[in-house]
């Protein structure tokens, strides 16, 4: 993300490898699950066993391989004028805003999350419409980062009470 004049990083950051594991624990649970009903499948006919051991072996691999991938694909930024949200391989989806805008901040934990220490953190901007609405999922300490946030706000807007022209001539 290129930086604007009079613009500072507050944090960059993808989603912790933490809020990955409730992903990792389901898609390694289903793989069980077909593993176990191959072999169960197994006993009334006879099936290769390279077929019930495949199963097993790509079934945890594209798992971690699909979370890796989340996680290292998705890009949060804040800085000191916006927030962005960058995901995608060949293909990238990019949703920013300016600080400006934010109305609310929500920090949403699991029980799990809390644990973890990890939330999502749900930005309302000004505008009725889905895509005025940015979510940062899997970071961690999340209160801390909203605290971090709201610290920006406050500094722009002492910086339009001083500069009611916006840095405008």
């Amino acid at each position: 993300m290129e930086m604007m004049e009079n613009e500072s990083m507050i944090w960059e950051g993808h989603p912790t490898w933490r809020a990955m594991l409730s992903f990792h624990i389901k898609w390694f649970a289903i793989t069980l699950v077909a593993f176990v009903l191959l072999v169960l499948l197994d006993k009334a006919v006879d099936l290769p066993t390279t077929l019930i051991g495949a199963v097993l072996i790509l079934g945890i691999a594209f798992t971690i391989l699909g979370g890796w991938i989340e996680r290292f694909f998705t890009q949060y930024t804040i800085t000191t004028k916006r927030l962005n949200v960058r995901r995608g391989i060949l293909s990238k989806t990019e949703s920013s805003t300016n600080v400006d805008r934010i109305q609310n901040i929500t920090v949403k934990q699991s029980a799990v999350d809390r644990i973890m220490k990890v939330g999502s953190i749900d930005f309302d901007t000004a505008g009725d419409e889905a895509s005025d609405k940015l979510i940062f999922h899997g970071v961690n300490h999340p209160q801390d980062l909203r605290e971090r946030i709201q610290h920006a706000r406050e500094g722009d807007k002492a910086a339009m009470a001083h500069d009611p022209q916006g840095g405008l001539a």
